[in-house]
């Protein structure tokens, strides 16, 4: 495992331990990710940096557009954006992907366990039809995040459980 890999995991594992303790993803944590995502390309020269740079921006904007819709929490949005630009582009694409196929399977599995699966299906078409859910997420999305980072690491391991992206 690469230093990233490394990285990727410990802040996400963490960022993952303090949101269900607390609801929240400290800025803290988001901004050292940030800066040591820049930190560890820097070297590589001015395109990677930018790259990873340009990662995290538009990790940020996506994010930002999906936190004004009720879909995540500022934290979560600043987690993605930093871990983005940790990995860098191309990569942040299959991350982010990850991270969500994990928000999804949590919030299937939580649904059922909880008895709200009907519930989760009637908000999920809102979101598709009106672009709103009728219901608030009551999980701590950092799960999700920190899931979606371990199947991106191994990923990196194993070639075989690559996203075809």
């Amino acid at each position: 495992m690469t230093i990233t890999t490394l990285l990727l995991l410990a802040a996400t594992l963490v960022a993952a331990a303090i949101d269900v303790r607390t609801r929240r993803i400290p800025n803290l944590l988001t901004g050292g990710l940030a800066f040591a995502a820049i930190g560890i390309h820097v070297p590589a020269g001015l395109g990677p940096a930018g790259a990873a740079v340009a990662a995290m921006l538009a990790a940020f904007a996506l994010g930002t557009v999906a936190f004004s819709l009720g879909w995540f929490g500022g934290g979560d949005v600043k987690l993605i954006a930093a871990a983005s630009g940790l990995v860098s582009f191309p990569d942040c694409i299959a991350l982010v992907a990850y991270i969500l196929a994990a928000g999804a399977l949590l919030s299937l599995v939580s649904a059922a366990v909880n008895g709200r699966l009907v519930s989760l299906v009637r908000s999920t078409i809102a979101v598709a039809t009106h672009g709103a859910p009728t219901e608030t997420n009551k999980l701590p999305y950092g799960i999700a995040i920190a899931a979606g980072s371990l199947f991106y690491s191994l990923s990196q391991l194993v070639p075989s459980l690559r996203l075809p992206l």
